[in-house]
């Protein structure tokens, strides 16, 4: 939705008086959710001032602000010692929120960020927590990431080695970056297929440091869409609600047995490599059941062919437990 101002006034009044019977509190989430666009910038304040002539945008998404948080998460996997569920955007990972949502005597094992969707480890006792958390420690959970990168890469997969630390805030979170007195951190990545002006990223962190993926993937020049965190501006022009990062795939063995499990995409994720003109067909394995029967089969032309060469590849390296 997008409309032309035609006097100066608030940015929340105009909203109001385009939108109807929405409240002021309502639009405020609107524009806190990163949903609202003047002359093609992100706007968050809704006492900002906007001019005769101003382009006032909303993303197709913003009624999603309406939709309740879960309460529950979908399980993707379950035995006596724990359970793995798919995680959404929204849901946070905090021990109040992990005992409302699933009940006394179960622990989150690990950690992602807000808007990191995907897989999760929930343990059904504070023993099988522990063993898990060092099993993390000593690297022998091995972790797969998909990301939504900007822009695209030059090469078709590397390394990224460094040393992390902290490095300043923004709008109350901490910021992370390399530092030469920082802690090792290394994320091994390949490029798994192309669109316009952006790229999926298969990423296994060798490493588990906090934002890890992120810094990375900033610090090479193609930061994850739309991670305002790490960057201030993006060659894509998506308008989307949040950071594309999805952890994919969990390896490890416990109590003898060894699980291999993925989580495919959630379908604000994979509508956006729709949206950037990916081949859906060469990337069914990642999708939602939905998008697999619906529009598998439809292909999305783009000048440069060499995309429908790339496939997926595991590094089978192992990482360490913190939120991404």
């Amino acid at each position: 939705m997008k409309w032309l101002v035609p006097a100066p006034q608030k940015l929340v009044a105009f909203l109001q008086g385009r939108l109807g019977d929405y409240s002021g509190k309502f639009l405020r989430r609107i524009l806190e959710a990163n949903l609202c666009r003047i002359n093609g910038k992100v706007e968050r304040f809704g006492s900002r001032i906007v001019n005769g002539g101003d382009a006032v945008e909303l993303a197709p998404s913003w009624k999603s602000v309406l939709t309740p948080k879960l309460s529950t998460l979908e399980i993707l996997y379950e035995d006596s010692h724990l359970k793995i569920v798919n995680k959404p955007a929204g849901w946070i990972c905090d021990p109040k929120n992990a005992l409302k949502t699933f009940g006394s005597g179960q622990y989150l094992v690990h950690r992602l960020d807000k808007d990191t969707t995907g897989l999760l480890i929930i343990a059904k006792s504070s023993g099988v927590r522990d063993q898990l958390m060092e099993m993390f420690e000593k690297r022998e959970i091995a972790k797969s990431y998909l990301a939504l990168v900007d822009g695209i890469p030059k090469d078709r997969e590397g390394v990224r080695k460094s040393f992390l630390a902290k490095k300043g805030s923004f709008q109350g979170q901490t910021i992370w970056g390399s530092c030469p007195k920082g802690l090792t951190a290394i994320t091994h990545w390949k490029r798994i297929a192309i669109g316009n002006n952006a790229a999926l990223i298969l990423c296994e962190p060798e490493t588990g440091r906090t934002h890890q993926i992120r810094v990375h993937l900033s610090e090479m020049g193609h930061p994850i869409l739309v991670d305002r965190q790490y960057a201030k501006f993006f060659r894509s022009k998506l308008f989307v609600q949040r950071t594309l990062l999805h952890a994919y795939r969990l390896q490890f063995s416990f109590q003898g047995k060894a699980i291999d499990l993925t989580a495919p995409l959630f379908l604000d994720m994979s509508d956006v490599l729709r949206d950037v003109s990916m081949e859906m067909r060469h990337l069914r394995e990642f999708l939602p059941k939905e998008q697999e029967d619906d529009r598998g089969d439809q292909s999305h032309k783009h000048k440069d062919a060499e995309k429908r060469g790339e496939s997926a590849h595991l590094f089978h390296k192992s990482s360490e437990q913190a939120p991404v």
